[in-house]
C-alpha cells in the first residue's frame, strides 16, 4: 500500500533584516540605528550617466541638495547635507571610498570676480566601479569621522570580483547636450543704439539695444561691411553647439577561490556646448582580495588622467562668454564676430576695445586655458578574523593629486594689451593610517558590539603659480616669453591623530542604545591645547515589532540622537 500525506502550508511573513554600511566601512542593521542613513546602489548611478558621479544623487536622498556649476563637465559639484552648518567653508560632507576618506580638494573655484572651476576629487571616481554609495545624516551618524564629517559623510564601496565567476563587460553611455538658460521679456523692435539713434561710429553701441526699429536703417560694421539693420532673436543661443559626451567602459572581473581580480577600463570625451571646448577623462582600477588563513587582504589601485581645453570664464570674469553674449545689442549678428582678429593677428575692434565685453571669439580661439590633472589612488586593508566575535582591521591610503593649469591671454586683448601667461602647479598628498579592533556578540534576548580604534591622517599640498607679463613673441605660449616674471609658492600642511571607539547594545532586536567618542589632536592649534573631543549617543524603538499584523505596518522606528561635532582651523 501507498501512504497519502498531507501537508498544509502556512504563510509566515518575515521582514528581512536589511544590512547598510556605516561609520569605519562596518556593517550593521538598518533597523539598530539610532541616525538617518540612506543608501544609493550602483546600478542606480549608472542609468544615466555623469560625467561627476555625485551628480547622479541628486533627487535620491531626502534632505542631500546637490548644485551644479556652471562650470560643465568639467565643474565641481557643491553637495549639502540638511543645509550649511557653518558660517564659512565650504560645508560639503567628507567623501570616504572602502574606509580611506577622499581628497576632495576644488583647485579652483569662481568668486564675483570671476575665475575658473578647475573641478574636484569626487569627478574622477569612475561610476561602473561603485558598488554602494551610503549617506550618513547628521552629527550622530558621522560622529566617529571627526572633524572632516562636520558636514556629513558619504561611504562609497566600490565592486569587487564576485565569487566563483568569470566575466568581461562593456557599458556604454552617450548624452547630448544643448544650452538650457535663455534670455527672456527681450524687445525686439529696436535696434542697436540709444535713445532712439544709432551712432555713425561703427565700433560704438555695439552693446545697447535702445536705437532706432530695425527695419529702416543700414549700418556700416566694423568689419566694413555694410548690412541692414535686423533683429535676431537667438542671437546668443547661436553661438553655442550641441555638446556630446561619450563613456565606455570594459570590465575583467575573475574570482577563483578565496581570491579574485576585478580590472576595469573607463574613456570619457566630451565636446562641450561652447565653441573649441572639452575635455576628456581616463580611469584606470585594479582591485585585488585573497585569503590566508584567518587574514583577508584587499587592495584597490585607481589612477585617472584628465585634460581640459577651454574652461568657461564664470562669475564676472572678463571673459564669461554668457555675459559677454547676453550685453550685445539685438541687431548685431553675434556670427559677425568670428572676425575676431585683423590680418596682422591683433584684436578686432568691435566695440571700442571694451574689456569687460570681450569678442567670446577671441577668448576661445586665441586666448586659452587648459589643465592637465593625474590621480593616483593606494588602498591597503588586512584583517584578521581571530574568532566569530573579534577581529582587527589595519587599513591604509593614501591620494596623490597632480594638476597643472595655464591660462594664456594674447597680446592686444582689451584690459592685457601686453599679453599675460599664468600657470599654476599643484601638488597635493593625503596620507591615512588606520586601525581597528570590532567586537560583536549575541546572548539571549541581547546583541552587542563595539568598536576601538586610532587614525592617523596627514595632508601635505604645494602650489606654485607663475605668471609672465608682457609678451615678447605673438603666438608662442611659454613662460620664457614674457619679458617679466613673477613666482608665487604657498604650501598647506596638517595632521590629525586620533582615538575613537564606539558602542551598541540591543535587547530582543526593538530597543537599541549607541554611544561613540572620538578626540582629535590637530596639528593647527596651539600646542597646549591642541585636542577636542566630542561624543555622541542615539537611541531608538522598534514599535512596529509590536504590531502583529505586518501587512498594515511593515516597519516603524522612533529613533532620537545626541552629539556634539568639533572642527579645527587651516594652518
Amino acid at each position: 500500500t501507498q501512504a497519502v500525506i498531507n501537508v498544509t502550508l502556512e504563510e509566515d511573513t518575515t521582514l528581512l533584516e536589511e544590512v547598510v554600511v556605516t561609520a569605519l566601512g562596518v556593517k550593521r542593521d538598518r533597523k539598530a540605528l539610532g541616525y538617518g542613513v540612506a543608501e544609493v546602489k550602483g546600478d542606480e548611478l549608472t542609468t544615466a550617466k555623469e560625467t561627476n558621479v555625485v551628480n547622479s544623487l541628486a533627487g535620491k536622498v531626502a534632505g542631500l541638495v546637490v548644485q551644479q556649476t556652471a562650470g560643465g563637465a568639467s565643474g565641481s559639484t557643491r553637495v549639502m547635507l540638511r543645509g550649511n552648518t557653518e558660517m564659512t567653508g565650504n560645508n560639503q560632507p567628507l567623501y570616504v571610498v572602502d574606509g580611506v576618506p577622499l581628497d576632495n580638494t576644488n583647485f579652483g573655484s569662481a568668486g564675483q570676480a570671476g575665475g575658473y572651476d578647475l573641478g574636484d576629487g569626487i569627478s574622477a571616481i569612475n561610476p561602473d566601479d561603485i558598488e554602494t554609495m551610503t549617506v550618513l545624516k547628521g552629527p550622530a551618524a558621522s560622529a566617529l569621522y571627526g572633524s572632516r564629517a562636520s558636514h556629513g559623510v558619504i561611504l562609497i564601496t566600490t565592486k569587487k570580483a564576485d565569487e566563483d565567476k568569470f566575466s568581461l563587460e562593456y557599458n556604454g553611455a552617450y548624452t547630448f547636450e544643448s544650452q538650457l538658460a535663455r534670455w527672456d521679456n527681450v524687445q525686439l523692435i529696436y535696434g542697436q543704439g540709444t535713445k532712439g539713434e544709432y551712432s555713425k561710429d561703427a565700433t560704438a553701441l555695439t552693446n545697447s539695444s535702445w536705437g532706432p526699429k530695425a527695419d529702416i536703417n543700414e549700418m556700416t560694421y566694423f568689419d566694413g561691411v555694410t548690412r541692414p539693420t535686423l533683429i535676431y532673436p537667438n542671437n546668443a543661443s547661436d553661438f553655442f553647439r550641441t555638446g556630446f559626451t561619450a563613456q565606455n567602459s570594459l570590465i575583467f572581473s575573475t574570482n577563483t577561490g578565496k581570491s579574485g581580480i576585478r580590472v576595469s577600463l573607463t574613456d570619457m570625451r566630451n565636446l562641450d556646448i561652447l565653441p573649441n571646448s572639452g575635455m576628456s577623462r581616463d580611469n584606470v582600477n585594479l582591485r585585488a582580495n585573497t585569503s590566508v588563513g584567518k587574514v583577508d587582504m584587499d587592495f584597490n589601485v585607481t589612477y585617472t588622467r584628465e585634460d581640459v581645453k577651454n574652461r568657461p570664464a564664470l562669475g564676472d570674469s572678463q571673459s564669461n562668454v554668457g555675459k559677454n553674449l547676453m550685453t550685445i545689442a539685438n541687431s548685431f549678428d553675434q556670427s559677425w564676430l568670428k572676425n575676431y582678429q585683423t590680418a596682422t593677428g591683433d584684436y578686432a575692434n568691435w566695440n571700442g576695445n571694451d574689456q569687460y565685453n570681450k569678442n567670446p571669439y577671441w577668448d576661445l580661439y586665441k586666448n586659452s586655458n587648459k589643465s592637465a590633472k593625474d590621480v593616483f589612488r593606494l588602498t591597503g586593508k588586512l584583517v584578521w578574523n581571530i574568532n566569530s566575535h573579534l577581529k582587527i582591521q589595519g587599513t591604509v591610503g593614501s591620494d596623490m593629486n597632480n594638476m597643472e593649469f595655464s591660462d594664456y591671454v594674447a597680446r592686444t586683448t582689451p584690459g592685457k594689451a601686453a599679453g599675460q601667461l599664468q600657470n599654476s602647479i599643484f601638488r597635493n598628498r593625503t596620507v591615512n593610517a588606520e586601525l581597528l579592533v570590532l567586537y560583536n556578540n549575541e546572548w539571549g534576548n541581547f546583541d552587542f558590539s563595539a568598536t576601538a580604534g586610532g587614525n592617523i591622517f596627514n595632508v601635505n599640498n604645494h602650489t606654485t603659480v607663475t605668471t609672465g607679463t608682457t609678451q615678447l613673441m605673438d603666438d608662442i605660449v611659454a613662460i620664457m616669453n614674457y619679458e617679466e616674471q613673477n613666482t608665487q609658492e604657498s604650501s598647506y600642511c596638517k595632521q590629525i591623530n586620533s582615538l575613537f571607539a564606539s558602542a551598541s547594545l540591543g535587547y530582543k532586536r526593538t530597543y537599541y542604545l549607541e554611544a561613540t567618542v572620538r578626540g582629535d589632536q590637530s596639528s593647527t592649534l596651539p600646542v597646549n591645547n591642541n585636542i577636542y573631543v566630542y561624543p555622541s549617543v542615539s537611541a531608538s524603538l522598534v514599535f512596529s515589532n509590536f504590531v502583529e499584523k505586518k501587512n498594515i505596518l511593515s516597519f516603524g522606528k522612533i529613533r532620537a540622537s545626541y552629539a556634539i561635532v568639533g572642527s579645527d582651523t587651516d594652518p
